[in-house]
């Protein structure tokens, strides 16, 4: 039987499909290719042979982890047009695929055309969006954008406000599409928390939270590329909320950070954008949804760093507070309760506790409730490696490893009162040693009895508390050893002064009778050591007054009888005082107190005359040698304050010594010169001047050439 001339080839559409300029692919619905055209091999580098018979994922690697019934039958979907590239570096693609039907209409496969393109642009040109259309769509956004962040710009700085700014423009970009954002939160990322939604479904998930292991989302996340199926309900999504909301078609975009942010993440969440149709998007609306997934990320990042940034301020902030809260007092029980009630108000903790370290062993120092304020008893001692947490010795691996660590409620093995107190509600608690010149000094344990974990920044900000804390326990404990030290040699000086003078005075008793010749006229030899001992013996009488004056100054024991004193008439007094020494030296002594007017002030007339007699015996004592001594005493009105001047044409403060002149037993010789005194003088005067509301000051002093001391007290009120 012959063939009609006009009758179809049987073998017509291969013929038509080998002729065709375009690659053409077909698979059947398992994903083996059952046709590869010419076209296919010139473009796609796989001959016909190797290529039919093969499963497609085969030959694009790339696709295995895609869906694979997506993949062979478009999920149910009438067209899919897409861009992909060749390789990592070979051209642009554009796929158009149509499901492939057999006579009863049933999907038995998929057919696709690819064609080689210039650019991304191509396709979207095809799809009838011009160019024009794209770049007036997303600056129409950039501009709405950028008017709300003048009319509120704090929308712009916090992450949440932002997203809803954000993904209130997704409706501009696809109308018929519902978007959601979800994040990764700092405290939890192994999910996500969906924080703004456009479109009423969207938007009713907002605040609720989903998983990230099993779910495309994460998968989106993990991949660090975008995902898009037809098949939300097939694949089995462990989200109830999206296994009810009808929606079939989803694409899903990673949202990352170019940089860790400095918390360490970069994955930021997920744009997601979801139809119920099942109908893919197109090449222009992803290429959309990229760019737009762009201004999300750099957004996003944008409000993490201000939230950063702001945190890092507010630790700063805490820390300042803390060192000057602790500052307030040297005593080490109220610094302790201090640091204690900061520490845990810091990071919003219910309880703390704090454990000085002696070797191998933890004593509690303090542990205090916020909520009940109570406090659990003090100097209870145990092995640091008996307090545990979830069967692990969390205060031992502090002080091994010197680093905050997080856990759950704890026990002390053996110690009822400490496990009572660890384990009472808490869930979760911030170990931090606190570290000073290398050791491990104390551990502070901080506790939340609501089911929020510690997070890295309550850490840090933790370790800022932690750094002052320790400073000041340990110039709290430094303070309690000079008040010992001090204590101890002002006890040391007042028994000394006591056990000195008794036979001091026996002594000197002795020496006046034999001057005096009530023992009888002592040899015309021993008159002149008789003199001599008596006045080493005044000498040394001073210097037990001195000792017992600075006791007495020291220990509070000295009191004060101020009253209304003229200084014109005290130096007046000071002058007739010093004369005697002044002849004798062959020296001159001047006074200046010109005026009618009183120099009023209240002062007790006993401590200004001491300090007085102190600078004026000072100045003939230091005078140069060879020279003879020159004092001037000035009293008058400066800055408000009476202020009397001595003044001399001695050897000076050496310059080393000018800022230590006025401690105790420090000389302005340094005792080089022989000259009596205990270099308590210039110290006594200084504290009687103080007490008295005034100053003592060393106004300038030359070597070679003098010196100017001034006594500066407050004028008395005028009555």
């Amino acid at each position: 039987m012959t063939r009609s001339p006009d009758a179809i080839p049987p073998d017509l559409a291969d013929r038509v499909l080998d002729a065709l300029a375009d690659p053409v692919v077909a698979i059947d619905r398992t994903g083996t290719i059952v046709r590869w055209t010419p076209a296919a091999e010139k473009l796609l580098g796989v001959p016909n042979g190797k290529a039919v018979g093969q499963r497609l994922t085969t030959i694009f690697q790339g696709l295995i982890r895609n869906d694979p019934i997506e993949v062979s039958t478009l999920g149910g979907a009438e067209k899919l047009d897409s861009v992909h590239r060749l390789g990592e570096s070979g051209p642009l693609i554009a796929v158009s695929a149509t499901p492939l039907r057999d006579a009863q209409g049933e999907v038995a496969g998929t057919v696709a055309m690819i064609r080689a393109m210039g650019g991304w642009l191509d396709p979207v040109e095809r799809a009838g969006r011009p160019r024009r259309q794209w770049h007036r769509t997303l600056g129409a956004i950039v501009q709405d954008l950028v008017e709300g962040a003048a009319e509120d710009p704090s929308a712009m700085d916090a992450s949440e406000a932002l997203a809803r700014v954000l993904v209130g423009q997704a409706r501009a970009l696809l109308p018929g599409a519902e978007c959601l954002l979800a994040v990764v939160p700092r405290e939890r990322q192994e999910r996500f928390q969906v924080v703004a939604g456009a479109g009423p479904w969207a938007e009713a998930q907002v605040g609720t939270d989903w998983p990230r292991t099993g779910t495309l989302a994460g998968r989106t996340l993990q991949d660090g590329r975008a995902l898009e199926s037809t098949r939300l309900r097939e694949l089995g999504e462990p989200i109830e909320a999206l296994a009810k909301s009808g929606m079939q078609t989803g694409r899903l975009v990673p949202l990352w950070s170019a940089r860790p942010l400095p918390d360490g993440r970069q994955a930021l969440g997920v744009l997601a954008f979801y139809r119920r149709a099942r109908a893919y998007f197109t090449p222009y609306e992803r290429r959309l949804i990229a760019e737009f997934a762009r201004l999300v990320t750099l957004s996003l990042q944008r409000a993490e760093l201000l939230r950063s940034a702001g945190e890092a301020a507010s630790r700063l902030e805490t820390g300042v507070d803390v060192a000057v809260e602790l500052a307030v007092t040297l005593e080490p029980e109220e610094v302790i309760a201090r640091l204690v009630r900061r520490a845990a108000a810091s990071v919003e903790a219910d309880r703390a506790m704090l454990l000085e370290i002696e070797g191998t062993e933890a004593i509690v120092m303090e542990a205090f409730d916020q909520v009940s304020g109570k406090r659990a008893t003090a100097g209870d001692r145990f092995p640091i490696s008996d307090l545990l947490s979830g069967g692990k010795p969390v205060v031992q691996q502090a002080v091994d490893e010197r680093q905050p660590g997080m856990s759950g409620s704890y026990r002390v093995v053996g110690r009822p009162a400490v496990s009572e107190w660890g384990q009472a509600g808490l869930r979760h608690t911030l170990t931090l040693p606190l570290v000073l010149g290398g050791s491990v000094t104390a551990v502070l344990l901080v506790s939340r009895r609501h089911d929020q974990p510690f997070r890295r920044e309550d850490a840090l900000t933790l370790q800022l508390v932690g750094n002052v804390a320790a400073l000041a326990l340990r110039n709290a404990r430094l303070f309690v050893e000079a008040q010992e030290a001090h204590k101890a040699r002002s006890d040391f000086l007042n028994m000394a002064g006591h056990e000195l003078r008794t036979p001091l005075t026996v002594i000197k008793g002795y020496l006046s009778m034999l001057s005096d010749g009530s023992l009888g006229q002592p040899p015309a030899g021993l008159r002149q050591p008789i003199e001599l001992l008596a006045g080493k013996a005044d000498e040394l009488g001073t210097l037990v007054d001195d000792l017992l004056f600075t006791s007495r100054l020291d220990s509070g024991r000295l009191p004060a009888h101020p009253m209304r004193l003229d200084l014109r008439i005290a130096v007046q007094d000071a002058a007739r005082r010093a004369d005697p020494r002044v002849h004798l030296l062959g020296g001159d002594l001047e006074i200046e107190v010109g005026g009618d007017e009183a120099l009023v002030v209240s002062a007790d007339p006993e401590h200004v005359a001491r300090v007085l007699d102190n600078l004026v015996n000072n100045a003939l004592t230091y005078r140069r040698p060879g020279q003879p001594a020159w004092v001037r005493l000035t009293a008058g009105i400066e800055d408000g304050m009476a202020v009397v001047a001595v003044e001399d044409r001695g050897r000076g403060v050496p310059p080393e010594l000018r800022d230590r002149i006025f401690e105790r037993f420090v000389r302005g010789d340094q005792g080089s010169s022989g000259a009596p005194g205990t270099g308590l003088g210039l110290y006594i005067s200084r504290q009687l001047a103080t007490r008295h509301g005034g100053k003592l000051e060393l106004d300038r002093s030359t070597p070679g050439q003098g010196s100017r001391f001034s006594l500066r007290l407050p004028r008395a009120a005028v009555t």
